[in-house]
């Protein structure tokens, strides 16, 4: 037996301006088997990259034990505007949402209104309900479900390359999976991983938490997976790693943005400002104090990512202490039909982490601990970059810019990007900059977001040693530069530094 209820209405754009957000109650009886939800919306925008008029209305699901902000038990998935339909039953779901117990009473369809027209939008939601006549709407017999799928993972760490020690490893931040608008699966994003040669990838898919447990299936393949959540606002977009839970994403102003933020951190995970320029989506939140890391690169660097750099350089000389970071954001890769020029780890972020199973455990909490009692690989590298001991490049391939300082003048450059050093009394400092892949291109060394020397380069590899009186300094980092494709079009960056700090 089916149970269908259909829903339309009309919401004005000074509705929206209120509140992007609305629900759309139905009633889900006792015995209910599974949900089937389909949508449609006026005027829909189908040119790409949001270019162009039109109506973007994005579609999720509340079940019966609340939709309450923040962070609510009744969370059952979110699709944006990338699905025009999606179901939920005890043993299944569509990717994105969360199967398991149907449970009785009010349930709620979300839409958010991601963009409007003057006129408004008209909305049209048809709910199924299926029903097994004298079924226990709670007795599941097989592939029991769960209905929240952080109950699912951490049963073990995930597999970490197979040597000991810290050491630079390589990976990406930032990418996209069918669980939201992505258009390859988890095992196939993972498998490109591996085969590009990266120690540790996030996954972190739009609004939602359901690739969790995918991640943990694969999680015996020579790579650290980290959980991972783009938590996609209509202001801005903020990574979240490490935490096995759904963050809530339904921020309309700074002081839910920034809730949100405080709520990650305090349970240990670490979070990111994306892509903050034109193209980004843009960062529109006025609030940028707080927040651990950016993500100054992603995509190729010409992807408008030199407003990134300004908006980062702007923090690091005003004393913020933000990490950079580096995701590529990709949506597919081949055998999907491509949506982006690039392909996972465009950029590449390195860390210098121990990801050993002999890693000493950290003052963290819980959740980033594996029931056997050892931190989880992924821990180290969130540590990690956390410290700020992370460089940027252009690709997975040799290129290498490391920035270390002799603090103490004993000859061994201890420093590492990341680290604080003091001034000591008007002496100089020394520092120390590795290159490889700089043939034919410029080694920038920037203090306090002015460069203090270009180098020209005519070698792969070197090294290079200069000192600098750092009184009165708040920071020195370097780049690598040049060109790419036509000369014309100026330099990219194809590699970059985190800071290391003066103790000013």
């Amino acid at each position: 037996m089916t149970e269908t209820v259909r829903i339309e209405g009309h919401v004005s754009a000074q509705q929206i301006r209120q509140n992007p957000y609305f629900y759309l109650p139905f009633n889900v009886p006792q015995n209910a088997s599974r949900i089937h939800v389909s949508y449609g919306y006026s005027d829909r925008l189908t040119t790409p990259f949001g270019n162009g008029r039109g109506n973007v209305l994005d579609i999720g699901i509340f079940d019966s034990r609340g939709y309450d902000f923040p962070q609510p038990a009744g969370f059952r998935g979110w699709s944006g505007a990338s699905r025009p339909e999606f179901f939920l039953a005890h043993d299944d779901a569509t990717p994105g949402y969360i199967r398991g117990d149907l449970f009785p009473g009010e349930w709620n369809i979300m839409l958010g209104v991601d963009r409007i027209e003057p006129e408004g939008v008209r909305y049209d939601v048809t709910v199924a309900v299926e029903q097994d006549q004298g079924a226990d709407s709670h007795k599941i017999e097989k592939n029991t479900g769960s209905a929240r799928p952080e109950a699912l993972v951490g049963r073990a760490g995930h597999s970490a390359p197979n040597t000991s020690g810290p050491r630079w490893l390589k990976g990406d931040l930032h990418c996209h999976t069918v669980h939201s608008d992505g258009l390859n699966s988890v095992e196939e994003i993972v498998r490109n991983a591996v085969g590009l040669g990266l120690d540790f990838l996030a996954v972190t898919d739009h609004n939602t938490s359901t690739h969790f447990e995918e991640l943990e299936r694969l999680s015996d393949l020579p790579i650290v997976l980290i959980p991972g959540e783009e938590v996609t606002t209509y202001w801005g977009h903020a990574n979240m790693w490490g935490l096995r839970e759904w963050i809530d994403f339904r921020c309309a102003d700074e002081a839910s943005m920034d809730g949100v933020r405080r709520y990650v951190l305090q349970k240990g995970g670490l979070i990111s400002v994306n892509h903050p320029k034109c193209v980004g989506p843009p960062w529109f939140f006025r609030g940028w104090e707080g927040y651990p890391s950016m993500e100054v690169w992603q995509a190729p660097w010409r992807f408008y990512n030199w407003e990134s750099l300004e908006r980062w350089d702007s923090l690091l000389r005003k004393g913020e202490r933000v990490v950079a970071v580096g995701g590529s954001d990709v949506h597919s890769i081949p055998p999907a039909e491509p949506r982006h020029p690039h392909g996972l780890a465009n950029p590449t972020t390195w860390v210098y982490a121990d990801v050993s199973a002999s890693a000493p455990l950290p003052a963290r909490p819980e959740a980033l601990v594996g029931r056997e009692g050892r931190p989880r690989p992924e821990q180290a590298i969130l540590d990690a970059i956390r410290a700020g001991h992370v460089f940027l490049t252009d690709a997975p391939n040799d290129t290498r810019l490391v920035l270390n300082a002799d603090a103490d003048g004993n000859g061994r450059f201890e420093t590492l990007m990341g680290d604080t050093i003091e001034p000591n009394d008007g002496r100089p400092v020394r520092f120390r900059v590795q290159v490889n892949g700089g043939m034919d291109r410029r080694l920038w060394l920037i203090a306090d977001g002015v460069p203090i020397d270009i180098r020209p380069l005519d070698r792969v590899e070197s090294r290079h040693e200069f000192e600098l009186d750092v009184s009165g300094r708040c920071y020195v980092r370097a780049e690598l530069r040049g060109h790419r494709g036509r000369p014309e079009r100026g330099e990219v960056i194809w590699a970059m530094t985190n800071p290391i700090w003066v103790n000013a």
